[in-house]
């Protein structure tokens, strides 16, 4: 399964350890140019300091559901969802689809059981992608002490992609988890996700599968 074996990519003995967090050096020196898979992501201990927030943002609007994406990108953050459980850290789940946006999870501890959060969302619709990011930004504006990183789960195949390149986005970690799928490369590629990890310094893409 796709995202059992992520998680087991995304899950180094140093992750395990309570109060892990993204080292970032480390893993630009892994991915050496190439683009940023799992197999790159490297954690370090927080030297004692509070845990990361980690907020989600699922897409569930209508593209992702139509490819396929929006189940292997459900089952991606479950796995997630389950590790920030067991270790103990703080999580954040913006769902936007459909021209809406819902927070399933304000900032908090990640609940034991997620499974009953997650397969159930419908899928379909727009994609309101910059009033996400929007939305995410306010949110970590308020905790500067959380010291967030923002996994974002699109395809992000939206015209807000060609304002948000203008942006200027917030020094936090922004993990581009990137959904498009395989049958929408070459000529037929949208590249959102790609577009805006060029625009930004704060921005990786994640391929999940």
């Amino acid at each position: 399964m796709a995202s059992a074996a992520l998680a087991g990519h995304a899950q180094p003995v140093a992750q395990r350890e309570l109060g892990a967090v993204l080292d970032w050096p480390a893993i630009l020196r892994a991915r050496q140019g190439q683009p940023l898979t799992s197999e790159h992501l490297r954690w370090r201990r927080s030297l004692g300091q509070p845990q990361a927030l980690h907020v989600f943002a699922l897409d569930c609007s209508a593209s992702m559901l139509e490819s396929g994406a929006f189940a292997k990108a459900k089952g991606v953050l479950l796995q997630w969802l389950r590790w920030a459980y067991l270790q103990r850290v703080p999580v954040a789940l913006l769902c936007f689809g459909a021209g809406q946006l819902q927070w399933k999870l304000l900032p908090g501890r990640a609940p034991q059981w997620n499974a009953g959060l997650i397969e159930p969302l419908p899928g379909g619709g727009g994609t309101p992608l910059a009033l996400a990011f929007h939305a995410a930004w306010a949110l970590v504006a308020k905790r500067p002490e959380a010291r967030p990183h923002f996994w974002v789960l699109s395809d992000f195949r939206s015209a807000d992609v060609l304002s948000l390149v203008q942006d200027s986005a917030p020094a936090l970690s922004h993990i581009l988890v990137d959904c498009e799928p395989a049958a929408r490369s070459g000529p037929r590629s949208f590249g959102g996700a790609e577009r805006l990890a060029q625009a930004w310094h704060s921005a990786v893409r994640l391929q999940p599968f």
